[in-house]
């Protein structure tokens, strides 16, 4: 009796094992037919039985399974998993782990790759997306890295694109990682030493930020952008010899930039060089006459260069009384070539109080109360 049972107990097995595999193969005459959702219902239990769990042939199948629920363009295969690119990839990690004979390696391979774009693909989804969801693609991006990795590939675009999604994402150590590591790798992109720079920047850190673009630009000597981020770096360290330097050069690189005629009329009138300034701002607005920033700025020049002789005119003792009235005309000279700029700055941006302020301020003293009006109407609309 015992042997019977024994026998028996035998017989259940052999059973078992046998069916494992028979519904391993039927999991993939269903793939073969596209019945992708009983290709599915039938693999996984497979991968749980003791016959089949250690047989590289079953992680193939389920790789392919899952590979190709990914792929497909019925909504309701779609549907049956929402990270069958992730169950493929752990499918084929699996198969090449326990794969000693290779016997399915090649076929591997050139899966993963296809896993591998298809992540890459994920990611330029995510990154260009309405609204861009920059984690969603950062991860996918370095997802595809990872699997490229897995067959001794390094992919430098997907490493790359990695940190400018983080970047974007405002995950600065992220970025900064892999944007080392593409630098390290000679990747030919002048862009990655910008956003290096702007990221120690973030982080305070001028002096890195800095020397990051020198070497940038010891390497590609004759890339503008980075020339310009370079001066920006020395305009915010308030070094502003250095970046003099900088816009001098930018202007004979690119002499009809209406913004860099701006950026070195703000560096002048930091610098105090009010005629300079003057001059830059009036070459910017010449090439771009609807340049808010440079009409703007050159009305506010022109508004302090006023006060300053309003306030000189102050302080003289009332005998000088034709000192005092030399002071004044002169400074309501001054103001009355601001009022085009600001004006146009206002007609730019109707929602710039500052501007309206200013031309209140300006049209009160010259006496313009018609155009006084105008402005206090306009303001009162902001209230």
């Amino acid at each position: 009796m015992r042997k019977i049972s024994l026998i028996l107990v035998m017989v259940m097995a052999v059973s078992v094992a046998f069916g494992q595999k028979a519904l391993r193969t039927t999991a993939f005459n269903n793939l073969r037919k596209g019945e992708l959702d009983k290709a599915m219902q039938n693999i996984e239990p497979t991968i749980a039985d003791a016959s089949t769990m250690n047989d590289p042939k079953t992680w193939f199948y389920r790789g392919n399974i899952y590979l190709q629920i990914h792929m497909s363009d019925k909504p309701e295969f779609k549907a049956l998993e929402r990270n069958a690119l992730g169950k493929a990839y752990e499918s084929y990690q699996k198969l090449l782990e326990i794969d000693t004979k290779k016997e399915f390696y090649t076929e591997t391979i050139q899966n993963l790759f296809i896993v591998s774009e298809q992540l890459y693909n994920e990611g330029v989804q995510q990154f260009t997306a309405d609204p861009p969801n920059y984690t969603a693609a950062m991860n996918a991006f370095e997802s595809a890295v990872g699997v490229s990795e897995t067959f001794g590939n390094t992919d430098t675009l997907a490493m790359f694109n990695v940190a400018l999604a983080a970047e974007n994402a405002r995950e600065f150590a992220k970025a900064k990682e892999y944007y080392t590591k593409v630098k390290d790798l000679n990747y030919k992109q002048p862009l990655l030493y910008i956003s290096l720079s702007s990221i120690y920047l973030e982080e305070k850190d001028t002096t890195a930020a800095v020397a990051i673009l020198l070497e940038g630009r010891q390497k590609y000597p004759e890339d503008f952008n980075l020339l310009i981020a370079e001066t920006n770096v020395y305009l915010a360290k308030g070094d502003n010899d250095k970046a003099m330097d900088n816009l001098a050069e930018a202007v004979k690189t690119d002499p009809n930039n209406p913004t860099i005629h701006y950026a070195v009329g703000v560096n002048y009138a930091v610098m105090g060089n009010t005629e300079a300034a003057e001059n830059a701002y009036i070459k910017a607005i010449e090439l771009n006459p609807e340049y808010f920033e440079a009409n703007y700025n050159l009305g506010a020049l022109y508004v302090n260069q006023a006060a300053t002789i309003i306030d000189e005119a102050n302080k003289l003792p009332l005998s000088a009384e034709k000192e005092f009235n030399e002071l004044k005309t002169r400074a309501d000279e001054i103001l009355t070539k601001s009022i085009p700029y600001l004006e146009t700055a206002s007609r730019l941006d109707a929602s710039d109080k500052s501007t309206l302020l200013s031309l209140k301020e300006i049209y009160t003293r010259l006496q313009m109360y018609e155009k006084m009006k105008d402005v206090n109407e306009k303001l009162s609309e902001m209230e």
